[in-house]
């Protein structure tokens, strides 16, 4: 599948609901942790083909398509890579996944206006990474802290012509504390909050797209700050772990769309400004400035403006899918309407409980990378 026309990323229980209309979850213990089969979710999303050869299974529809590899950790949707919080496993002619990755990942992405408790996005908080003293990484073209900010100016340029309010965590060259940036972000409600960065590493190319890690799961980011944190404890940002992933994949897939990069993943990870967010957040990593060819596109005024109208898009994309209805709203990015069921994953199951949906029946659109 194309990038540009990707199709729009303590776990809840899961428990077998005898009287359920919609495909039931059967849970595997593996590994001291909650799995179903792959075979699974293919029933429970009703997606028509579902194949496994040489351990590496598919699930696709026409618009949708889900793939992923046994004893690796890496599970791809819509043609965009998702590192899983646990590693896909194998059990006799099944594959397994975890019922933590289900619930906070392939779930939000494939029906993203189920989320609950997303809002419509009115404000977008960007912030671009390092400033003042602190130039970040940096090359023979120029330094992390200026391409973040001009990366972010161009997006807020978008993001007011289309009618939504946009702030700076810094509007110009000036430091401000990781702490700073979170008390900043928190001062708006019905807004999102996307972190710029660009990277540094020896043979390192593409982007990265971070989403807040949910509590139990340890970070698959190669480094960050765990000194002042349990690697799994339960954070403020936990409370949007879905709208987070979302997120998250709307902006790795947007930009995948508009530039030609290599796609390094979404991750689970903890860094410091996403920990106590009470909004939608992200962290972005842009490029390589540390490689010759990635580095030199990067110091160009097109490339950065490019991942800006990326960031714009991305931002409109997410908006749109979280909330969608089904009453007749139509979206140039977005043409599938998924298969209806009456109990998400991310909900506890109960036999004696009904669960209250604040969106439509119907679930909508994945997250797309849009045009």
């Amino acid at each position: 599948m194309k990038a540009g026309k990707l199709v729009s990323c303590i776990t809840a229980a899961l428990i077998f609901v005898a009287n359920a209309r919609a495909a039931d979850w059967k849970v595997i213990r593996q590994q001291n942790r909650d799995y179903v089969s792959f075979a699974n979710v293919a029933e429970f999303y009703e997606f028509p083909h579902y194949s496994r050869v040489d351990r590496t299974v598919s699930l696709h529809s026409t618009q949708r398509g889900i793939r992923a590899q046994a004893g690796t950790s890496e599970l791809e949707i819509n043609g965009v890579r998702f590192f899983t919080d646990f590693p896909i496993l194998s059990s006799g002619n099944e594959d397994l996944i975890s019922a933590m990755d289900v619930s906070k990942i392939i779930e939000p992405i494939l029906r993203p206006n189920r989320i609950r408790d997303a809002h419509k996005v009115k404000t977008v908080v960007f912030d671009p990474g390092h400033g003042g003293d602190d130039q970040g990484a940096a090359n023979e073209w120029g330094t992390e802290k200026a391409f973040a900010l001009d990366v972010a100016l161009n997006a807020r340029e978008q993001l007011l012509r289309a009618g939504f309010n946009v702030e700076m965590t810094r509007p110009g060259d000036v430091a401000r504390s990781l702490d700073d940036r979170e008390n900043f972000a928190n001062s708006f409600t019905d807004a999102v909050f996307i972190s710029i960065h660009f990277n540094t590493s020896n043979g390192g190319a593409g982007i990265e797209t971070y989403a807040l890690a949910p509590a139990g799961v340890t970070s698959n980011a190669a480094s960050e700050d765990h000194n002042s944190i349990s690697d799994v404890q339960r954070c403020i940002g936990n409370a949007q772990d879905e709208q987070n992933i979302a997120l998250a994949a709307a902006v790795h897939a947007a930009i995948l769309a508009r530039l030609s990069v290599f796609d390094r993943a979404v991750h689970h990870a903890r860094f410091h400004v996403l920990r106590n967010i009470k909004i939608p957040a992200v962290l972005l990593e842009g490029g390589f400035l540390s490689n010759p060819d990635e580095g030199r596109r990067i110091a160009t005024a097109q490339y950065r403006r490019q991942m800006g109208l990326a960031l714009a898009q991305a931002v409109q994309n997410y908006d749109a899918a979280v909330n969608f209805r089904s009453s007749g709203a139509t979206l140039a990015v977005a043409t599938n309407n998924l298969p209806p069921h009456n109990r998400s994953i991310t909900e506890p199951l109960r036999d004696d409980v009904t669960p209250e949906l604040n969106h439509a029946d119907k679930p909508s659109i994945s997250i797309n990378g849009g045009e």
